[in-house]
């Protein structure tokens, strides 16, 4: 099912509704971080007991726990060989840099400029800054229009925080399981709110510069049950904002949500702990078969890729 049609938002409307505004902030279950917590460690003692030492921790990040539910094969591929870095790949990240900055200083003055100095300055750990300078000069001009343009949406429609608000940029959330031997993490782009009191009070926003997808509503319930998990309470507020159209996909976080992102948490890092046990990984098709490293020897990928009918 297609999610509902999200608009562009000023600045205002925006701000609206990342507060929620009309809406009453759900009080805090003091109990229910706890009994999440037990949850998954019930669930995955006996996985993580069957781990190789040399292979522990088993890491879960939201493109892992992807991965892992949708090919088991295709992940030990991509780990193999990791994708490089693309023109696509290559804006993200320097649009994502441009927001940190917009966040943080209000002020940008040469788009591409600042994200590449930006992203130097971190150490260049993706290679986007090596990948930019390697460009023949068409598409580094390419890509730098699409930068600026995506840098116009920003600065045109999101509002500079208030110190109020407590924005952090590039949140960091971990959360280690069964005595370390799992650690869920995520990076949050913006986190906003003080610490939840007796109503949950944070909001979670993650910044996209590609199309909507419908796994962004789960990366961002998965980061949910972190912050759940991490801080004792539940984010009010969960949001993805798309920088090439200024749109907003916001959504409250009930408790159901982070049930359902739970049972999702159990079933990947089950998975991810048979993998690290020295199993054969499962092989299941699925629209990205035709992307896969693996694919050559697979197969039901193979299958699937060549019958037009299940494409």
């Amino acid at each position: 099912m297609r999610p509902p049609p999200v608009v562009p938002l000023v600045a205002g409307s925006l701000l609206a509704r990342l507060r929620g505004d009309g809406l009453d902030r759900p009080p805090v279950d003091p109990g229910l971080a706890g009994g999440l917590r037990d949850w998954l460690e019930d669930g995955l003692a006996g996985p993580a007991g069957d781990v190789f030492d040399h292979n522990l921790p088993v890491r879960v990040s939201k493109k892992g726990l992807s991965q892992v539910v949708t090919c088991e094969a295709q992940l030990v591929a991509d780990r193999e060989v990791p994708a490089g870095v693309t023109p696509e790949l290559a804006r993200g990240s320097l649009v994502d840099a441009l927001f940190r900055q917009w966040v943080t200083v209000g002020v940008v003055e040469d788009p591409v400029g600042d994200a590449l100095a930006a992203l130097a300055a971190e150490g260049d750990r993706d290679g986007t800054v090596a990948f930019v300078v390697g460009l023949d000069p068409g598409e580094r001009a390419g890509l730098a229009a699409e930068v600026t343009a995506h840098t116009a949406v920003v600065t045109g429609g999101w509002p500079v925080p208030s110190p109020a608000w407590l924005p952090r940029t590039q949140e960091r959330l971990v959360v280690p399981l069964v005595g370390g031997r799992i650690v869920l993490s995520g990076v949050v782009d913006l986190a906003l709110g003080d610490p939840a009191g007796e109503s949950a009070s944070v909001c979670l926003v993650e910044v996209k510069s590609g199309r909507r997808r419908a796994e962004h509503r789960a990366d961002l319930h998965f980061y949910a049950l972190l912050e759940t998990l991490r801080s004792g309470a539940p984010p009010f507020r969960v949001a993805t904002y798309y920088t090439g159209t200024g749109e907003l996909d916001a959504e409250a976080v009930p408790e159901e949500l982070l049930v359902s992102a739970l049972e999702r948490v159990l079933v990947a890092a089950s998975r991810l702990c048979r993998l690290a046990s020295g199993a054969e990984p499962a092989r299941s098709p699925n629209p990205e078969c035709s992307w896969c490293g693996a694919l050559p020897g697979c197969g039901p990928g193979l299958a699937r890729v060549g019958n037009p009918e299940a494409r």
